[in-house]
């Protein structure tokens, strides 16, 4: 079964979770570096609760007494044995981004990401994903420290503002339950929430909720 995606001005992505699948790649790099700060491995809820925010939350999480450029060195290490994993998997983007992505593009709709991921990633990424074929310069937010992290709408309110769309005309896609917060408190007409098996469902009627993006079309827009 499909939704057929509502025409909107703007459309919002998530990346980590929802254009790229990565959360057994972001868990293991994360585990490591919890286990070398602290001894012992995020647990299931830990990880749950920490999902969606960024490197710098983390890591206070995990070394709240120690001095910024510990834990610095913490999310450095974090990163490259990410980045290290990611690659060893050959990664692709998402399942039916591909399509939407280009479908949306070829209507000529404007797009922005809005990420939690560190800049470190998000330079990687673009190329690794040719991202540019979707997002022009400037319509990919990430790694941005100057404004409070998901589950705040900031980052969401930030992509609109790139955009030029208001709230009751933009689209949010997501997957944590973080991130859809943050997408809710936004203002956003409508959130697609990319939910993985397992997660706890989000009732709320501006909220989809989809197994994966091939469960939208955008015939009609």
């Amino acid at each position: 079964m499909s939704f057929r995606l509502p025409s909107a001005d703007g459309y919002v992505f998530d990346f980590n979770g929802t254009l790229f699948w990565d959360t057994e790649e972001n868990r293991e790099a994360w585990d490591a570096a919890a286990l070398e700060a602290r001894g012992r491995k995020l647990s299931d809820d830990e990880f749950l609760s920490l999902n969606g925010r960024t490197d710098e939350e983390t890591a206070i999480y995990l070394l709240p007494d120690a001095a910024e450029d510990e834990r610095q060195q913490l999310i450095l290490c974090k990163e490259r044995l990410y980045k290290e994993i990611c690659i060893s998997h050959s990664p692709v983007l998402s399942p039916g981004s591909e399509d939407l992505l280009s479908a949306l593009k070829a209507r000529g709709r404007r797009m922005a990401i809005a990420s939690s991921a560190p800049w470190m990633n998000m330079e990687w990424y673009i190329p690794c994903f040719r991202l540019e074929r979707f997002f022009p310069p400037g319509m990919v937010i990430a790694g941005r420290t100057d404004i409070p992290s998901k589950p705040d709408p900031a980052i969401f309110r930030l992509a609109m503002s790139t955009l030029g769309t208001e709230p009751e005309r933009t689209v949010i896609f997501e997957d944590s339950a973080s991130g859809v917060k943050a997408a809710l408190a936004s203002g956003a007409a409508l959130v697609i929430r990319v939910r993985e098996a397992g997660a706890e469902s989000i009732r709320d009627p501006r909220v989809v909720e989809v197994p994966d993006l091939s469960a939208i079309t955008a015939e009609g827009l």
